[in-house]
């Protein structure tokens, strides 16, 4: 492994999508430096499997504080997260920037290493606090945090054209800014507190491929339901290795002649590995990859000792190359 201690990054906020934030002040330090800034560029709220607008100037330097202050629009409040960043997730981050990653270059048609490029600050209702380390096609959870509510007055925040009192505020950003759909949701069962740590569970599954031909996999790219990605080329998915990580949200796959996408439903995959720990513990769980036949479609099927659940709600579309 190198012993290379200084890595160029630059840091990002990103917020659950359909959420939006909007970064008010922040900053990454160490004990005794200033790192870089962390402002606002807009309304953030593409979800976690997005960076989110390159903001901060960024170094070269693990940092060991993080200070962020945000105006969640949909919960119509102010978040503050004052964090240590601890040594253990020192070392993981220099780990991981050391270790880097592999990804697969179509030009030269061979294995390119590379490393990761931002620290990432995913934030989610409820104080909710990730920080991810963040390249191409590789997103990797740190550490989670805990902010806290906090008053920011809204002639503070920004020059309030209108002279909005704080509630005005609130309200016009909460009708403009939040989605009409979730605002439906809001009013029947609000905002569901907790969703995002449930999401941060962790399985041990792989994706199995069954062709009723000849085929295989030639590589694969996977956002997990907790923000993180990775990337799989031929190689690693010929090994059929079971992997402890978050549920799939969505995949790119690839085929020898045709390739897909798919989108899982949150709801529908957590209830289903849920079920599916409860039936049989501490078993490792397969996702079945069955392309229909002519590849018009591809099935998802959970499966574990014999029992097996169909992925009833994934959105698929498929390619050909």
């Amino acid at each position: 492994m190198s012993t290379k201690t200084d890595f160029a990054w630059s840091g990002t906020v990103t917020s659950v999508e359909d959420y939006p934030i909007v970064i008010h002040k922040g900053y990454f330090a160490t004990k005794d430096k200033f790192i870089t800034a962390l402002h606002s560029s807009g309304t953030e709220d593409d979800g976690w499997g997005y960076d989110g607008t390159d903001i901060g100037a960024g170094g070269n330097i693990i940092p060991t504080v993080l200070s962020l202050t945000w105006v969640s629009y949909a919960e119509k409040k102010f978040w503050n997260i004052e964090a240590t960043i601890d040594q253990t997730t020192q070392n993981k981050m220099l780990e991981l920037f050391r270790e880097g990653f592999y990804n697969w270059d179509r030009v030269t048609e061979k294995t390119k290493h590379e490393t990761y490029n931002h620290i990432t600050i995913a934030v989610a209702p409820g104080g909710v606090v990730v920080l991810f380390l963040t390249g191409i096609a590789h997103r990797v959870e740190v550490a989670r945090y805990q902010a806290k509510e906090t008053f920011v007055d809204v002639n503070a925040f920004y020059d309030n054209p209108d002279g909005d009192t704080q509630q005005e505020f609130y309200d016009w950003w909460y009708q403009h800014s939040v989605p009409k759909y979730l605002q439906e949701k809001f009013a029947k069962s609000g905002i569901p507190y907790g969703i995002w740590d449930i999401y941060r569970e962790k399985y041990k599954w792989r994706f199995h491929p069954f062709f009723y031909k000849e085929d295989s996999f030639v590589d694969l790219f996977i956002t997990y339901i907790n923000g993180e990605e990775d990337y799989f080329n031929n190689e690693e998915l010929d090994k059929k290795l079971f992997s402890h990580v978050a549920l799939p949200l969505n995949i790119s796959f690839y085929f020898k002649i045709y390739n897909g996408e798919a989108k899982f439903d949150e709801e529908e995959i957590v209830a289903v590995f849920k079920k599916m720990k409860k039936n049989h513990p501490d078993k490792n769980i397969e996702i079945e990859i069955r392309p229909a036949f002519m590849y018009k479609t591809t099935s998802f099927t959970v499966k574990c000792e014999g029992e097996e659940i169909l992925l009833e709600k994934t959105e698929v579309k498929m390619y050909k190359n």
